[in-house]
């Protein structure tokens, strides 16, 4: 190997060391802003990693909004007819916001396996179903979710 082929091997060799490492950074710093789409049945077999951003989506459970003794925290449960997840949202709920509702809830999990939502996502009007959440828990089998045995199929 000549000397001019061996400072062109080492410049090529330095240039891909460069954009690996770059690659490495940018994969990294990406990480933190991953939010990960769930529904409550894969919360509750898979578990969730504390500072870790998620998007739930599901029904929201008829009979279990709660409005906190602070007037303004509401906690409800999502449910897709096989598990529950109990989310808690301080701020003004969408005017479409409803018991029996399709919606998306975006926060982070506590120790209590409770969501602490920092959006809640709810649009339109009845039809309306979020794309993640009818591919989820087939919003046609949603107002079987009360009298379900067991996880409904589609």
């Amino acid at each position: 190997m000549s000397p001019s082929q061996k400072k062109r091997l080492i410049v090529v060799a330095l240039v891909l060391g460069g954009v690996a490492l770059a690659s490495f950074l940018a994969i990294m710093a990406m990480q933190t802003s991953f939010e990960y789409f769930k529904t409550p049945s894969e919360i509750n077999s898979e578990g969730v990693e504390q500072n870790q951003t998620y998007r739930l989506a599901g029904l929201v459970r008829k009979g279990s909004l709660v409005r906190m003794d602070d007037g303004i925290t509401q906690q409800f449960k999502i449910t897709d007819c096989v598990a529950d997840v109990v989310v808690q949202y301080t701020g003004l709920l969408p005017d479409l916001f409803r018991e029996g509702q399709a919606i998306v809830s975006v926060g982070k999990f506590t120790n209590d396996s409770v969501l602490i939502a920092s959006q809640v996502l709810a649009k339109h009007d009845e039809n309306y179903v979020p794309n993640e959440a009818a591919d989820a828990i087939m919003l046609q089998q949603a107002s079987k979710c009360d009298n379900a045995d067991g996880p409904v199929e589609y």
